[in-house]
């Protein structure tokens, strides 16, 4: 009998310790596949980072562009718009066009008064005393 309870023992043994290291590589097996997960949903986010951050840089990139022209053709229309108006002020002061481009531009670019009246304080206090 006492062979039988060893050999019972060292079966029990041999089945608590299998259930274990299955246990145990059932519970790795799930660890790896959870961070596995983790990792590849992770590295999918930094790949939509990326490309949005690419398309933003373009976006922006496309947007300087473009102000940048614009910025470039209000100067010249500007300029043009100088020289013609001198001209037509030293052929017809009266004329109508004149006021309407007047008023147009006035409403485009409103004054500040306060603001010019700020800077042109600021520009007489800068002027060293004589004397």
């Amino acid at each position: 009998m006492s062979e039988d309870r060893l050999i019972d023992g060292a079966v029990t043994a041999a089945a608590g310790g299998g259930g274990f290291a299955g246990a145990f590589l059932a519970l790795r097996w799930l660890v790896n596949w959870l961070t596995g997960r983790m990792d590849r949903r992770q590295a999918l986010l930094d790949q939509q980072d990326a490309r949005i951050d690419q398309e933003w840089k373009q976006i922006r990139d496309e947007m300087k562009e473009r102000l940048d022209k614009i910025e470039t053709q209000n100067g010249a229309l500007r300029v043009a718009f100088h020289h013609v108006a001198g001209a037509l002020v030293r052929v017809d002061p009266s004329n109508p066009a004149l006021l309407l481009a007047e008023q147009i531009l006035a409403q485009a670019f409103p004054l500040d008064l306060n603001a010019l009246a700020a800077q042109a304080g600021a520009a007489i206090d800068s002027i060293p005393p004589r004397g």
